[in-house]
């Protein structure tokens, strides 16, 4: 059996070795104003970076709450000391007045992949062992993470297709995983480890159980296979 999980781009920055994502965090107060809807600026770390981060998410506010103002950002270039970013404001389609601003960053740096602000990584791709779901989920919190949970058919596809690209199958056909959601036969619902419903699809052919006997039956697996393999999933 093999494990998943994730670590919030949030959570404060971990030790790097050989497997381990480096995520960082911060905030940046800075004076804003333009004419328009949008302006640009310049975020810098104020930390020391190996190298410039994989992927960079951040927010902005007003850092006085009682201002109107709302925004969005996009992140228009990463770099090792800095990123750069495109401030919109979306309570109103006009510019705005002087105001000192907070920016709210989150970066990563790492071999995994990024959905929706959470890295989805493996410590070692090439590790297969079997364990029963209680182990893979200890092992996943020992390393700072968690067994995935799986929301939507488009998260299904990105866990699905990042696992056959990251396990190094060796000879055998397939490899499980553990998730993180669980099954209840009784009323044929998958739930998050949150307690949010989880994604009920994809299931193998004849899946999920409902009939008597299988009562006990909740964890989750996914199968995964090689990319070589060319039958139906």
């Amino acid at each position: 059996m093999k494990c998943i999980w994730f670590v919030l781009l949030v959570e404060v920055m971990s030790v790097v070795d050989s497997h381990r994502p480096l995520t960082n965090r911060g905030s940046f107060d800075l004076y804003l104003a333009s004419n328009n809807a949008k302006t640009m600026a310049e975020i810098p770390y104020r930390m020391c970076m190996p190298k410039a981060p994989d992927y960079v998410h951040a927010t902005a506010r007003p850092s006085n709450p009682s201002l109107p103002h709302k925004f969005n950002v996009a992140i228009l270039e990463i770099k090792k000391l800095s990123f750069i970013v495109e401030i919109e404001r979306v309570d109103q389609a006009t510019g705005w007045d002087r105001i000192l601003a907070t920016v709210d960053w989150s970066s990563y740096i790492g071999n995994g992949t990024v959905y929706r602000n959470l890295i989805l990584w493996f410590p070692d791709g090439a590790d297969r062992r079997r364990m029963n779901r209680n182990t893979a989920s200890e092992s996943c919190i020992d390393n700072g993470g968690r067994l995935v949970d799986i929301v939507d058919k488009a998260m299904y596809d990105v866990v699905y297709n990042y696992c056959r690209q990251t396990i190094v199958f060796g000879s055998d056909e397939y490899v499980r995983i553990w998730l993180g959601s669980s099954y209840n036969p009784a009323t044929d619902t998958v739930t998050q480890s949150n307690g949010k419903p989880g994604y009920h699809g994809d299931w193998w052919p004849g899946a999920p159980f409902t009939i008597s006997g299988y009562e006990g039956y909740t964890g989750l697996e996914l199968e995964i296979r090689p990319p070589s393999y060319t039958g139906t999933n």
